[in-house]
């Protein structure tokens, strides 16, 4: 097996200024209008185009990633709801707290617990547990398995300064706006879901407005699209209801505000405005939520009788002078998409549509893509998706590290084909079992395998799996960091440092530190020695 030797990241704004001339785009690739500044992450995904792509300022390249290692941990004081723990943690640097200036880790665990920790030793800040505001009364078990839990489920999102918030929406339904200084809750919470436990997803903050995603249609909400306007404090609901809308990191914003979001399975009535197995387009303007396009697959009914729907966070990205969304779900294929023109005339006609790359076996539960994807630009100018899968691949990689039962992460290369983008197979990581999506910083791929049992029915006594017999054969999870040009290991923690699992949480990176958290209430912080 031959590899490429890879190369450093390029710094700096000339560097920058020269990928967009490689990449020929009138729109500035978002290493210029996403460049971070901070050593932050604020919202799911790092930014509102969800693409994972941490450029912030950070140690962690090819070469030093070899030296990460355990910092600290520290186990909290949570109640966990079905199989969920913790969504991603988030990070904030120079925040003036009682107990002077901190950078702060801050995350919400799943009974509305909320917790702002040192990120130079894991020590709690502030904490606060979120009041019950819905008028419905709280129920006291964890919800039906592990499809609709009593969880707080929703990655919060930290606004901008002055006057930094949190805002979390908590099961009960509603937004609450914590100080980031303290935590302490000054303004009444809004409701922004019509009933508790509805199963939201990651909130994205753009231009004063906080949105997510509701799926499965968990304690009777309507699978929809939510806006809050900050200023106005009007909350907006798309329509009509959709199928379960589930990409994990909620929806994704281009740098026009346009909101995209992947939906389930379910009716699909086109003309009526029901999409199911879609990837949906949506415009806020004047305290309105209105549908400005779609594209759904051709064979999206087969799709739908297979349980093989969109499941996704998708990614949006400049590319070639336009701005392309790249999707992707159960059945494991990818599909690209123009923001401008997602399907043609009929909505059925995408820029690309890839063959299998993974889920040759159809299979409902365990394969295809989940959860949300990673892309960034290397030094040359060329554009990588990186995603995870269950499950083996469907088409050759020139690069790969062995069969994978239990899946891993595919790095695909989006290449020019006659002016229009397709993906082209690069590398497969070694197996992971139950890989969740990637993060990119530097050039490095940092992975965490879940550990998580993912099997859904029970083919022995029936039925679906509990969550508590889900939780009893799940395994540890194992953070790695891996050459994003190769798939090379570059780091992978001890096999005893992780004893727990985690559901659907994926890392964070802000500096030169990793951050994640798992089911049995511990949150982790690996760095550089």
């Amino acid at each position: 097996m031959s590899q490429k030797k890879a190369p450093k990241m390029m710094r700096g704004l000339k560097g920058l200024l020269t990928m967009a001339c490689l990449g020929g785009a009138s729109l500035a690739p978002h290493a210029l209008f996403g460049q971070q500044a901070k050593a932050e992450w604020t919202t799911s995904s790092v930014d509102q185009f969800r693409d994972a792509w941490y450029q912030g300022p950070s140690k962690i390249t090819p070469a030093t990633a070899k030296n990460l290692h355990l910092l600290w941990k520290t186990k909290l004081t949570i109640k966990t709801m079905g199989m969920q723990s913790f969504r991603e943690p988030l990070e904030v640097v120079g925040v003036a707290t009682p107990a002077g200036t901190k950078d702060l880790t801050v995350v919400v665990g799943a009974s509305n617990e909320v917790f702002a920790l040192d990120s130079a030793d894991g020590k709690v800040v502030w904490q606060a547990k979120l009041p019950w505001a819905s008028a419905t009364p709280q129920q006291p078990g964890e919800g039906r398995g592990f499809i609709c839990t009593n969880a707080q489920s929703a990655t919060p999102v930290i606004s901008d300064a002055p006057g930094r918030k949190v805002y979390v929406l908590s099961s009960d339904g509603y937004i609450h706006t914590l100080e980031l200084t303290d935590g302490a809750e000054k303004d009444a919470p809004v409701q922004i879901l019509s009933q508790p436990y509805g199963k939201p997803y990651g909130l994205n903050l753009v231009n004063g407005v906080i949105y997510t995603i509701t799926g499965q249609g968990c304690g009777g909400v309507p699978n929809a699209l939510y806006a809050f306007d900050l200023k106005t404090r009007k909350v907006t609901q798309s329509q009509p209801p959709q199928a379960g809308l589930w990409g994990v990191a909620g929806p994704t914003i281009d740098h026009d505000g346009t909101i995209f979001f992947e939906s389930g399975d379910g009716p699909y009535d086109a003309a009526a405005g029901k999409l199911s197995t879609s990837i949906e387009a949506f415009t806020y303007a004047d305290g309105t939520l209105k549908l400005k396009d779609y594209y759904t697959p051709p064979n999206y009914d087969w799709l739908t009788r297979r349980d093989l729907d969109m499941n996704a966070t998708g990614v949006v990205f400049p590319w070639k002078g336009r701005e392309i969304y790249i999707g992707s779900g159960k059945e494991g294929r990818f599909f690209i998409v123009d923001t401008k023109n997602m399907g043609g005339t009929d909505h059925q006609t995408p820029l690309y549509r890839s063959p299998l790359i993974s889920n040759t076996n159809m299979n409902f539960q365990t394969e295809g893509t989940w959860g949300s994807m990673a892309t960034w630009l290397d030094k040359s100018g060329t554009r990588w998706l990186l995603a995870p899968i269950g499950g083996k691949v469907g088409v050759k990689f020139p690069v790969t590290y062995g069969e994978t039962p239990n899946g891993g992460i595919v790095a695909l290369k989006v290449v020019d084909k006659g002016g229009h983008p397709e993906v082209e197979p690069a590398w497969l990581s070694h197996d992971m079992l139950t890989a969740e999506p990637p993060v990119i910083v530097n050039g490095v791929a940092i992975v965490l395998a879940g550990g998580e049992y993912t099997l859904q029915s029970n083919d022995v006594e029936g039925g679906l799996f509990s969550a508590e017999q889900r939780i009893k054969n799940s395994g540890k999870a194992k953070l790695y960091a891996l050459d994003a040009l190769t798939g090379k290991e570059l780091y992978a923690s001890p096999d005893a440092d992780i004893p727990s699992f985690l559901h659907q949480a994926g890392p964070s990176v802000a500096g030169d530190k990793v951050y994640f958290g798992t089911f049995d209430g511990t949150i982790y912080c690996y760095g550089l020695k």
